[in-house]
Parts: C-alpha cells; structure tokens; sequence
C-alpha cells in the first residue's frame, strides 16, 4: 500500500470513528433527555402564576381528558372541564374539588358549535385566569373502517371536532396568555400521526393535523413566556376502552392506564415540544422509527382490518 492510500485510509477511519463518537454522544443525550422528561416534575402552578390560576381541559368528561384535569387539579390549579354531557362533568367536578381547588363545568357541543356558540363560550371563560389550556376533545371512527364505506358525514363530523376546536379554542388562548407573556397550550395528537394509519385515513389526517399546528406554533411562540406541548399517545385504558366489560381493565405495556399517562404528559410541560405521552409509548414509537415505513403501515392495515371484521361481525349479532 502506497503511502497515499495509507494517508486515505487513515482518514476514512478518522472520519468514520468521529462520526460514531458524536452519534454515541447524540444517543446519551436524547437517553439522558429521556430519564428527565419521565421523572421530573416540575412545580407548573408556580410556573405559570404569572398568567393565572385556571387550566381548562376540553372533552374531559372521561378517559385521557379527564385524568389530565384531575392530575391538574392535583397540582394546585383550578380546573374548568368542557364537553357534552352535563352529568359526566357534574361528576367531574365533584373530583376536581376534592383536590381543595376550584371547579367549572361548561356543557359545549364542538360537533355542532358555530361561530356564535364559540362566541358565548368565550366570554363565559373570559370571567376566569386562564393559564392552561388542554386541546383534548377528539372523535374518532366508529370502528376502523374503509375510506369510501364511511359517510361523508362522519368524516366532516371528525374535521370538524378534531381540527376547528383547536384552531377555536387555540387563537382564544394566545391571545389571553400572550399580553402575560405566561402560560402553556396542550395539544393531543396522536401516534396514528407519525405513523401510516390505513382504515383510519380521515381521522389520522386530522391528528396529522393537530402535530403540525402544535409543533409550528411551540417554534413560532419562543420567547413569548408561552410553551406549546403536542402529545402523540398511543393506546391508553379508559370507559370508552373497556367496552361493554364489567371488568377494570388492567394496564400493560401497550395499553397504559389514563392516570399514568396524564402525570407524565404534564412532567413534559415546558421542558419539550413533543412528547409521547408516556414513556412506554416513546419506546414503541423509538422502536417502530427504526422499522421500514412499508413494514409498519401494513401490519396496521393487518392489525385494522381484524378490527373491522371484528366490530362488522358484533353488529350482525346485535341485529
């Protein structure tokens, strides 16, 4: 070997060798990152005493939206639910002001809303301190299903919830906490948004969404006092989930419990711009960035179509 090729040689490892140091000190960073953003806990009322004492949580009748009011109401805020059902937020209420804070109910319809119902919606929250707001409230598909089998009315339905109320509830918000220069905006997405979610194309759309709008809008409110945190859960246990069972269902790794999950969303608050939710679902999103985007979208496509025959076969019964 000449010592020209010597000399190239050299450099090729050199170069190779640099490049494994800075992406072994890259994986040690985002580990580090990791054990942080699932442990920490940080005092969000004092964070954000300077914009007020309130966190409003839309769809917090059940499931993800209601454990995240009761985990705020844990931590000292005064909590304002919105959904539908009166009595399921009477309900939740009553929990909320166990915690010795303040509780707020307000029934609202996002299905149906127009501008004049946002507009009354509004000025009721208006006579509160609002220093957090939670984009919870979402709908999905009956059952997973194909695109053209769908009614054009349900996936207008879905755009509607899934994207006006946050755009709604979101411009309200900023301009609120931004004369403040304090606060914080919470967006659910969805794992079905960083992933190929066949069977489920309208409503993957609007979680798609609701990524992109948090995401850009955490960068565009930098400096403004304000943080922006969109979440991307995968399956997490609730009412809806459990079915027509009469039995608690248990949590695993997939499937995490409500509870579990709203304690390390709020953890995230302010210290990253997304976050998965709960630290099992980071690792399975972790894993599945790896995999080939052909691989994973079709076993879904797999994975949705059982669901289809599934739900298809119970309503043949029911009949």
């Amino acid at each position: 070997m000449t010592s020209v090729e010597s000399h190239g040689c050299c450099g090729i490892t050199c170069a190779l060798t640099a490049v494994g140091a800075v992406a072994a000190v890259y994986l040690v960073a985002r580990f580090v990152q990791f054990l942080s953003l699932q442990f920490a806990s940080p005092n969000l009322k004092q964070k954000y005493a300077k914009a007020g004492t309130w966190a409003v949580v839309t769809g917090a009748s059940e499931g993800i939206g209601q454990a995240l009011a009761l985990d705020f109401a844990k931590r000292g805020f005064n909590v304002c639910v919105i959904a539908r059902s009166k009595d399921k937020l009477a309900s939740v209420v009553e929990e909320i002001e166990k915690k010795k804070v303040q509780g707020k109910a307000i029934s609202f319809d996002f299905s149906t809303a127009s501008s004049h119902d946002y507009k009354k919606l509004f000025n009721e929250l208006d006579a509160i301190e609002l220093a957090v707001l939670v984009n919870n409230v979402g709908v999905n598909y009956t059952y997973a299903n194909y695109f053209d089998e769908v009614d054009i009315e349900e996936d207008l339905r879905i755009l509607k919830v899934n994207c006006e109320a946050q755009l709604q509830m979101t411009k309200y918000a900023v301009r609120r906490l931004r004369p403040k220069k304090s606060g914080a905006i919470i967006s659910l997405s969805s794992f079905t948004a960083t992933t190929p979610s066949p069977l489920l194309s309208t409503y993957t759309a609007t979680k798609s969404f609701n990524y992109g709008f948090s995401n850009s809008l955490a960068f565009e409110l930098q400096g403004t006092g304000i943080d922006v945190l969109t979440v991307t859960p995968n399956l997490v246990i609730s009412r809806m989930t459990s079915g027509v069972s009469t039995k608690a269902p248990k949590p695993s790794f997939l499937k995490v419990s409500a509870s579990a999950m709203a304690r390390q969303t709020l953890n995230a608050l302010g210290t990253t711009k997304v976050t998965s939710g709960h630290r099992n679902h980071a690792i399975i999103e972790g894993v599945l960035s790896f995999l080939p985007v052909d691989f994973v979208g079709n076993q879904i496509l797999k994975m949705h179509k059982d669901i289809k025959k599934r739900a298809e076969r119970k309503l043949q019964q029911g009949k």
